[in-house]
């Protein structure tokens, strides 16, 4: 008997062929892209002179490496535009961004070498772990091990962090301001040939 190769089984076999070449994609090591990025944030809070600045910049991308059933070897890039900063004040702005050294180095750089404490992405659920790796800020690179929230809805993963930056780690010194700053970003990526 020959196998099914007669024309009106060629369909369901092409079928079935990309049905399985998608779901290796998925299996596999795969690029992941930010999807929508006017929705990826960073939004900031620090004080000056016991003044509270809350700040966003809607300029983040990311371009991470990983498997949704071993993230523990995950890799990539996340990265904010510091020249898209806005606390509502165009003047503050343009000091602050003077205060980050934007102009010399415009973006301030998470560089993902694992993730911890998660082995797998769940369809449907949050899942928390630390993304570990180093975040560079005024052309000073730093380790950081930031928590991190993961959700996967089957193929996209919607990506939350919140995390404290030491501005003196990164040789930025803001008179009056808090030592640190808390900041959360927050995106969400899509597989990418």
């Amino acid at each position: 008997m020959k196998p099914m190769q007669s024309p009106k089984f060629r369909p369901l076999l092409l079928a079935l062929f990309g049905a399985a070449l998608s779901i290796s994609a998925l299996a596999a090591n795969t690029n992941y892209r930010v999807a929508n990025a006017p929705a990826a944030t960073a939004e900031f809070n620090f004080s000056v002179t016991l003044i509270p600045i809350p700040g966003r910049i809607n300029a983040v991308s990311a371009a991470l490496n990983f498997d949704p059933k071993n993230l523990g070897k995950t890799t990539g890039t996340v990265s904010v535009n510091l020249s898209k900063l806005d606390t509502g004040i165009g003047l503050r702005d343009e000091h602050a961004r003077g205060y980050l050294g934007a102009e010399k180095h415009p973006n301030a750089i998470f560089t993902l070498s694992s993730i911890g404490g998660i082995k797998n992405l769940e369809k449907g659920k949050d899942i928390t772990g630390t993304a570990i790796g180093k975040f560079d800020l005024n052309g000073i690179a730093k380790p950081l091990n930031a928590p991190i929230t993961l959700k996967f809805d089957g193929t996209r993963v919607n990506v939350s962090t919140t995390f404290n930056v030491t501005l003196s780690d990164h040789n930025i010194s803001i008179p009056g301001s808090d030592p640190t700053v808390a900041v959360k970003v927050n995106f969400t990526l899509e597989p990418k040939p």
